[in-house]
């Protein structure tokens, strides 16, 4: 016997011809698809990761699998990539709540791949300290709107005899408004540009995973049509395959 023979199923099911043409069947599988990934990995500096490595430990806060409940917002808002925070289920006076529920609160990034899960913390982290001040600073811009339009309203009705320094007064008031008003439109813009910054990474990242599992799929179709159209003791599984060009990439210069 050869030291086949124990790895081969018993011959109540299979001869030991095709027993052995079937492992070779499974080795075959194994090597592409080991192949495959090495392949994808090896362009990556993700050091020893793969995706289906045990998630690397990051703060609780931020980490989308300590969530006790996944909740998103609508696609049509925007936010497409973040998950309501924990601490907007587990306190119950974030600053503020009202307004959390709204949009602020969505501030975990989705991205649960092992080798991106730190840098998807990273930005989770940068999203909670941009939307906490964020909020802050659309609060100040709402109170403030709503300050200039009264001093437009009592600007705008004064009497007919009216004083000039009670006109230039209100004028003044009505102008401080819109210059304070533009200042906050600016950090407002600011907030908005530093959080579609981490969305577009985000997007990069995801298109990544996206193709990485197309060419997975098309491996897998690929191998099992080859299967498929072959019998299990065809030659072509005993064949030993070379990715590399028989001449190598200058054998034309």
């Amino acid at each position: 016997p050869t030291g086949l023979d124990k790895y081969r199923f018993s011959d109540t099911f299979l001869p030991s011809t095709m027993a052995s043409a079937e492992l070779r069947r499974t080795q075959s599988s194994g090597m592409l698809k080991k192949s495959g990934e090495l392949a994808l990995a090896g362009s990556a500096s993700q050091g020893a990761l793969t995706k289906h490595s045990p998630p690397p430990k990051v703060p609780k806060y931020l980490s989308v699998h300590a969530l006790t409940r996944r909740r998103k917002l609508a696609a049509s808002t925007g936010n497409l990539h973040g998950y309501m925070a924990e601490d907007y289920h587990q306190i119950n006076w974030p600053l503020p709540k009202m307004f959390g529920k709204e949009k602020y609160g969505y501030s975990l990034i989705d991205i649960t791949d092992p080798r991106h899960l730190k840098e998807s913390a990273s930005m989770s982290k940068k999203l909670v300290r941009l939307q906490y001040d964020q909020q802050i600073i659309d609060l100040e811009w709402r109170k403030t709107y709503k300050s200039l339009l009264d001093a437009e309203h009592r600007r705008d009705t004064l009497p007919g005899n009216a004083q000039p320094k009670t006109k230039d007064m209100h004028k003044k008031e009505v102008d401080d408004y819109i210059k304070y008003l533009g200042e906050l439109q600016e950090q407002k813009d600011m907030y908005e540009k530093s959080i579609t910054e981490v969305y577009t990474k985000c997007d990069d990242i995801k298109l990544a995973l996206k193709k990485e599992s197309d060419l997975e799929d098309l491996r897998v179709f690929m191998e099992t049509r080859t299967k498929d159209s072959l019998s299990a003791d065809n030659a072509f599984f005993r064949t030993k395959f070379n990715i590399h060009a028989s001449g190598g990439r200058g054998s034309g210069m």
